[in-house]
């Protein structure tokens, strides 16, 4: 009797056992079904998104780019469905914040990251401080603002005033313009390298911290001309503080369309700017990448967004695709053959 017991309780605990093991699903990796459902929603990429994005950028908060991105950020949550969360990760130019988006960022589209041109597009070129990374590092997203580089010159300059004069003065006389960067990272520096390699000028380049101070520099009498953005200047050329007297853009900018283009000018095979995009690390999946493109299209797009930049002085120009691709290597070989880089 009592052995007919014991294997009664023996033949029930096996069945526990069994019922036990086989309501946990484990697979041949000892995972649980509810473990694989777990992941499996975290890499699905059919209810993307389902958490914030961090939106990161290699500069200062109150700086032009902070300013910019936020802007954009108020309003791609409307399309995109979730919080924005700018991150600023300031240093070297922004290559602090562009390596660490390409070596350590998780390619799952919750992370993204503005990129500035021609800080990045040509740091690979920059002989005093190379860089490792390209745009083909990137998963390219799209184009927001081109900001053209300009010349502009004092209310009370008489040597020249305009672009041909400019030109023929330099190719006689030294002027000296400063500049945030010397060398390739630089578009005001790259501006007047250009003249002086293609038209014989004589421009020199006093190195500053920033474009505020070249305009001060400017204003001041210490430097001959100034060479920046359109949103550096375009505030004092409205006022009559100083006068723009060249924009070097395929057509004039409608943030300033009484200032003639470098084209009209005579010079028509020169066009320089700094860019403000988009990018993902690479390996993100193309339809999560698609959800994001076409939400940053809409908030790009969108009324509010486009006022708001143009009263700071950023144009918007959207581009993506193939398209925002060659526009940033057409601005690369233009730059290397300026200096001289094979």
């Amino acid at each position: 009797m009592l052995r007919r017991i014991l294997s009664l309780l023996l033949v029930l605990t096996l069945i526990f056992t069994f019922t036990t093991a086989c309501s946990t699903k484990e697979d041949p990796q000892g995972v649980s079904s509810e473990k694989q459902e777990e992941v499996a929603s975290e890499t699905s990429t059919g209810d993307y998104p389902n958490k914030p994005i961090t939106l990161v950028l290699g500069y200062s908060a109150g700086g032009s780019s902070d300013v910019m991105v936020r802007i954009l950020a108020n309003t791609l949550e409307k399309y995109i469905g979730q919080p924005i969360v700018v991150v600023n990760k300031p240093g070297a130019g922004g290559w602090v914040c562009w390596e660490e988006v390409i070596k350590s960022v998780k390619p799952d589209g919750y992370t993204f990251a503005l990129i500035n041109t021609p800080n990045l597009t040509l740091g690979a070129y920059d002989e005093a401080n190379p860089r490792q990374y390209t745009i083909d590092d990137f998963d390219l997203l799209c184009n927001h603002v081109t900001d053209s580089s300009v010349i502009a010159i004092r209310n009370d300059e008489s040597r020249f005033s305009d672009l041909p004069s400019l030109v023929e003065y330099a190719k006689k006389n030294t002027l000296l313009v400063a500049a945030s960067a010397v060398g390739i990272m630089s578009d005001d520096a790259t501006v007047a390298e250009y003249f002086n390699m293609y038209h014989g000028t004589d421009i020199q380049i006093v190195q500053t911290g920033g474009a505020k101070e070249n305009e001060t520099m400017f204003l001041a009498g210490d430097t001959d001309i100034l060479i920046a953005n359109i949103a550096d200047v375009r505030t004092a050329h409205i006022n009559g503080d100083y006068k723009v007297i060249a924009v070097f853009a395929p057509e004039r900018s409608e943030l300033l369309p009484d200032v003639p283009t470098a084209a009209e000018q005579g010079f028509s095979d020169f066009y320089m700017f700094s860019a403000r995009g988009y990018a993902l690390p690479k390996g993100v999946d193309p339809s999560i990448k698609e959800k994001l493109l076409d939400a940053l299209r809409g908030a790009i797009h969108d009324p509010e967004v486009k006022n708001k930049l143009d009263e700071i002085g950023a144009q918007t120009d959207y581009k993506d695709g193939q398209e925002y691709y060659d526009f940033l290597k057409a601005n690369i070989d233009m730059s290397k053959k300026i200096y001289g880089i094979e």
